[in-house]
């Protein structure tokens, strides 16, 4: 089967320790052939089956040695499908436009979520680092995430001191004692801040917070810090301390 060059070329590629394994294995497995053992006693030594020794077998027919090197998009795993100039632009263009699920248009993508994407969108499969290279041709890098801050209106504030007067005003009635800690301005955040994520080079994720969710969740908030004595004014800006805040936000989602 292999020609007198092409089987010393194969030795030679099995023992560069800087080839991929894959490659590696490809080559092993066309010597192993070419001393007359046969496919099912290669695909037992190589822990494959004989399907897949047969496939190397036709690649190297078909293609010569060509035929059993890694793809420079395949990102080290054989038989991954890659995107076409055509298709990189679609996803791209789609991952602006879209969200990752759970997160807001702006927060970065997971490998693994890009993956998925891939695999709905365009039936092909990519490993994590050939998602990677992926990514390097999108254009993107690995980034860690930032808070976006929401500016508050005074008709904001004004809505928030009525409402903290009433959740204090309904304690006092009901006689419930309330030890002023600290104050207003705890963010829930939607998602962790501090993770890492995918995004445009020059693009810093933006993990917005939870101003924009429903008014029900922000009244129960509240009332949860109210109830836990945490409530006081401090001019017009206030804050928690994070571990207190951390705390009373955990409790304010239990649940739900």
């Amino acid at each position: 089967m292999l020609s007198e060059s092409d089987y010393l070329e194969a030795v030679r590629r099995y023992k560069n320790m800087k080839l991929g394994g894959h490659e590696r294995q490809r080559c092993h497995a066309l010597i192993l052939v070419q001393q007359k053992y046969s496919y099912r006693e290669v695909a037992a030594i190589l822990l494959v089956d004989e399907r897949t020794i047969s496939r190397w077998v036709e690649q190297y027919e078909t293609n010569g040695l060509t035929g059993l090197q890694n793809d420079r998009h395949w990102g080290g795993t054989h038989e991954q499908e890659e995107l076409n100039e055509e298709q990189v632009t679609q996803l791209k263009k789609l991952l602006r436009e879209t969200a990752m699920p759970g997160t807001a248009i702006g927060s970065g993508w997971t490998n693994k979520a890009v993956r998925a994407l891939v695999t709905k969108t365009f039936e092909a499969t990519y490993s994590k680092s050939g998602m990677r290279k992926l990514f390097a041709r999108l254009g993107w890098s690995y980034q860690r995430g930032r808070k976006l801050y929401h500016r508050r209106t005074p008709e904001d504030q004004a809505r928030y001191e009525r409402e903290t007067r009433a959740t204090l005003a309904d304690l006092a009635q009901r006689g419930v004692k309330v030890v002023p800690l600290a104050s207003d301005q705890s963010k829930v955040y939607l998602e962790g801040t501090i993770g890492r994520r995918w995004n445009p080079i020059g693009e810093q994720p933006l993990i917005p917070d939870g101003y924009d969710a429903p008014r029900k969740l922000d009244r129960q908030l509240r009332c949860k810090l109210a109830a836990k004595g945490a409530l006081m004014k401090k001019q017009q800006r206030k804050t928690y301390t994070t571990e207190f805040k951390v705390k009373v936000v955990l409790e304010a989602f239990k649940g739900q």
